[in-house]
């Protein structure tokens, strides 16, 4: 079982990947509990956000290292598109790092420094597993993406009027790219013992680590050993309705061996936010 299916199922007609560059609203003056005046909701967010900056820059290295292989004029288009997109978010979520740790909290760039370190040695190194990681994590943004817009109610509209529009943007080129790296790595023959070995690592690591990282970002805060935050907030993470658990059905699709990524269709989720970007009035609705 070396290969993936030869007839993947295809995205929409009008589909296009196109890389938008925007300067975002937030900054200093920025409420410091951006996330429905929760505390524990807003470093969930900060500390997953300020993961971006050294993944994103992963995720072009892994994909750009088989570039070569891709022949195909229109997923060379898409590749570039995709490097694009990706070093834009990179710098967009560094933004908001840089913001934090004049905000004090020290730890994230910190930790940064030792992830980006590990993961240029995984590039260098392990370049297929660097791909296949790459595949397993952008299901993730994937799927973070569609219940942004499913579940908006929940994971998107709470935040501060300056952080709608990052959660949109973001939310609405994940859809569109989400298939870049899983077609380079099928056309390279990657394996799925190897892609599924990525995929448990990368959920193990994505919903552990996360929360680890929270945890200077609440001490700071002076709400890490109150129990009424890990009553209130463990269930938006992990609870019936959480952030990791209520697509659970969409993760497990991953494990399909026939699986693509266009075998959901959710381009169309972000259909309003692309005809406000096209419009120039994102950051204005927001």
């Amino acid at each position: 079982m070396d290969n993936f299916v030869q007839h993947p199922p295809k995205p929409p007609d009008n589909h296009t990947i196109i890389p938008r560059d925007i300067q975002f609203k937030f900054d200093d003056n920025t409420p410091k509990v951006w996330f429905g005046g929760d505390l524990f909701k807003t470093a969930f967010f900060n500390a997953l956000f300020t993961l971006f900056p050294p993944g994103e820059d992963f995720f072009v290295r892994s994909v750009a290292h088989y570039r070569g292989q891709v022949k195909d004029q229109k997923q060379q288009q898409e590749v570039t598109n995709f490097i694009i997109q990706e070093g834009i978010h990179s710098r967009c979520h560094q933004d908001h790092l840089d913001i934090l740790d004049r905000q004090g909290y020290k730890s994230l760039k910190r930790e940064n420094k030792f992830i980006n370190a590990g993961m240029l040695w995984m590039n260098k190194r392990l370049p297929r597993f660097s791909l296949a990681s790459t595949v397993a994590l952008e299901h993730f943004t994937a799927m973070l993406s569609n219940q942004a817009f499913v579940h908006a109610d929940l994971f998107v509209d709470p935040a501060h009027e300056d952080f709608l529009p990052l959660f949109k943007w973001h939310a609405l080129e994940e859809l569109e790219h989400k298939a870049v790296a899983f077609d380079v790595y099928k056309i390279i023959n990657g394996g799925y013992l190897l892609l599924m070995s990525a995929m448990l690592l990368a959920t193990v690591g994505l919903a552990g680590f996360t929360l680890i990282r929270m945890v200077p970002l609440l001490y700071k805060d002076g709400v890490l050993f109150k129990w009424k935050t890990w009553q209130k907030g463990l269930p938006f993470l992990y609870g019936r309705q959480g952030i990791f658990t209520i697509s659970w059905r969409h993760y497990l699709k991953f494990y399909n061996p026939n699986f693509h990524p266009w075998q959901i269709q959710d381009y169309f989720l972000a259909d309003q936010v692309r005809e406000e970007y096209e419009a120039g009035t994102l950051l204005a609705n927001s």
